[in-house]
């Protein structure tokens, strides 16, 4: 006969996975800075600059503002995880 399981039985316990947050930093940066490069690379070039300065110029904001939702992103799926 099987034995009957307290609710202490470690055994039993429910897991609750959290999300990690260097995949969702890393995930958001590549994403803005490929929107980035590619604005930049189907727009006219700007006076005074080159393409490959606008590429990391705007390259680089699109990977800190994507960055930035990505976190906020976490933390909504991390907190919505604990209900």
């Amino acid at each position: 006969m099987a034995s009957a399981q307290t609710p202490d039985d470690p055994s039993r316990t429910p897991v609750h996975r959290r999300p990690q947050l260097s995949r969702f930093l890393v995930a958001g940066a590549v994403l803005g800075l490929v929107v980035g490069v590619v604005i930049s690379l189907t727009r006219p070039d700007a006076p005074g600059s080159t393409a490959g300065q606008q590429a990391i110029l705007l390259g680089a904001t699109g990977a800190i503002f994507c960055g930035l939702f990505a976190a906020i992103v976490y933390l909504v799926v991390d907190r919505s995880g604990r209900r």
